[in-house]
């Protein structure tokens, strides 16, 4: 999943540029999480995480519900150190064409 948005959603999710979860209610909660700090929230369990997002979000508990699916998705796509070597190899790539292009 790299975007999600339904007719019948609230949220917008998506991945942004550097590996987070965009993960949008309204103009008002318009949140990018970090990885390790979805992980963390995910550890509290099932009872408490709606809750969670819920007071976060002022959403409603369908909504909260909705929202985990979206991370469960990102969080099983979504690697740091494949996107670490992903950057790498992006970051060797621009130097090289800078260097030819500078020849």
């Amino acid at each position: 999943m790299s975007y999600s948005r339904w007719s019948n959603s609230s949220w917008y999710s998506f991945y942004n540029v550097n590996g987070r979860l965009s993960l949008w209610l309204d103009m008002e909660h318009t949140i990018d999480w970090e990885h390790d700090n979805l992980i963390d929230i995910m550890a509290q369990g099932p009872a408490k995480i709606p809750l969670f997002f819920m007071e976060v979000y002022k959403c409603t508990e369908a909504e909260a519900l909705e929202a985990m699916t979206y991370i469960a998705q990102y969080l099983a796509d979504y690697d740091p150190e494949v996107s670490k070597e992903y950057d790498n190899e992006v970051a060797e790539l621009m130097a090289k064409w800078k260097e030819e292009d500078e020849s």
